[in-house]
C-alpha cells in the first residue's frame, strides 16, 4: 500500500503532469509498481523470516486440509491484509495531495496561452456587457475567470458555454477535445449599466490573465480564508477591548463595617475602590 501510494503520487506529480494522466491513471501505475514490487521482494521476505528463526507451523497434510485450518488461514490473511492497508494508508498523512491539481493547473503550455481570445463588447446588450472567451479547454479556467470577475468589482448576470469541435472532429470524441466558448454577462457590482467603455480594455487584460493563470481561483479562495481568520481574530481583540475600557470606566465605592469600634459598636468606614 505504501509504495502504491508513493509511487501513484510521484507518477501524478511527474508523467501525469507531462502527459495530462488523470489521477485514477496515476494510481492504476502506482498499483503495478507495488505489484512487481511484492512480485520480487516476496521471497526476500520468507528468507529474512527463515533467518530470524520464526518458527513454522509444522502442519501435516492432512491437517492442512482441515476446514478450521482453511478458514483460520482465511481469516488471518484477510486480517494481516486490511491491517497493513490500513497503516499504509497513514502516509496519506504526510503527502500533499493537492500537489498534483495544481501543478498539472500550471501547466499550460505556450500554444494554450496564446489560443485564448477575449471579446468585451457593449453592442450585444444595452443593459450589461458581454464577455465572449474562446480557447482550450483547461481546468480550472471557468472558475478563475468568475473568481477574477468578482475581485475586479463585476457581477456575473449569465453565464453561456459552448463547446465547439475541431474540424474533422466527430460528435461522439470526449468534450475535453476542441475548444470553448463562454460568454459572461456582466456589470459593475451595485451599477444598473453597463461597464464603461474606457475600462472594457483592462476587463479584457483581466480575463485574459486568468485564463494563462489557472490558479488565481485557488489563491483568491485562500486570501478570502486568510481574512475570515484574520477578522475573526480582530473581534475577539475588540470585544477584551472593550471589555477592558467599560471596567475602567466604572466606579464603584463599598461600605465596609468594621467590628470593635471604641464606643463599643460597630462601626463604618467608606472603602473607595475604582475600577
Amino acid at each position: 500500500m505504501s509504495i502504491m501510494i508513493y509511487a501513484g503520487n510521484a507518477i501524478d506529480c511527474t508523467i501525469g503532469v507531462w502527459f495530462g494522466l488523470s489521477t485514477l491513471t496515476a494510481a492504476a501505475f502506482g498499483n503495478m509498481v507495488s505489484n512487481l514490487v511484492g512480485l520480487t521482494a516476496g521471497g526476500t521476505v520468507e528468507r529474512a523470516a527463515m533467518h530470524l528463526g520464526l518458527p513454522s507451523p509444522g502442519l501435516s497434510e492432512a491437517q492442512r486440509a482441515l476446514k478450521v485450518v482453511s478458514r483460520a488461514g482465511f481469516a488471518g490473511t484477510l486480517v494481516g491484509a486490511m491491517v497493513g492497508c490500513a497503516l499504509g494508508m497513514l502516509h496519506l498523512l504526510f503527502i500533499d495531495t493537492d500537489k498534483s491539481a495544481i501543478l498539472k493547473l500550471q501547466a499550460l503550455t505556450q500554444d494554450q496561452e496564446l489560443a485564448f481570445e477575449v471579446e468585451c463588447s457593449n453592442k450585444t446588450r444595452n443593459d450589461a456587457t458581454a464577455i465572449t472567451v474562446r480557447g482550450p479547454d483547461v481546468d480550472g479556467i471557468l472558475a478563475s475567470m468568475t473568481a477574477a470577475l468578482s475581485a475586479a468589482g463585476y457581477s456575473v448576470l449569465e453565464l453561456h458555454a459552448e463547446h465547439r469541435m475541431d474540424e474533422g472532429q466527430e460528435s461522439l470524441l470526449p468534450s475535453s477535445e476542441g475548444t470553448y466558448e463562454d460568454t459572461f454577462i456582466v456589470r459593475p457590482r451595485g451599477t444598473p449599466g453597463q461597464v464603461p467603455d474606457d475600462d472594457l480594455e483592462e476587463l479584457g487584460h483581466t480575463i485574459l490573465a486568468a485564463c494563462k493563470d489557472p490558479l488565481s481561483s485557488h489563491s483568491l479562495k485562500a486570501q478570502v480564508q486568510d481574512l475570515r481568520d484574520d477578522n475573526e481574530a480582530l473581534i475577539e481583540r475588540v470585544l477584551w477591548l472593550e471589555g477592558a475600557l467599560e471596567d475602567r470606566q466604572i466606579k464603584v465605592e463599598r461600605r465596609v463595617r468594621v467590628e470593635g469600634s471604641g464606643d463599643g459598636g460597630d462601626g463604618e468606614r467608606s472603602d473607595e475602590r475604582t475600577q
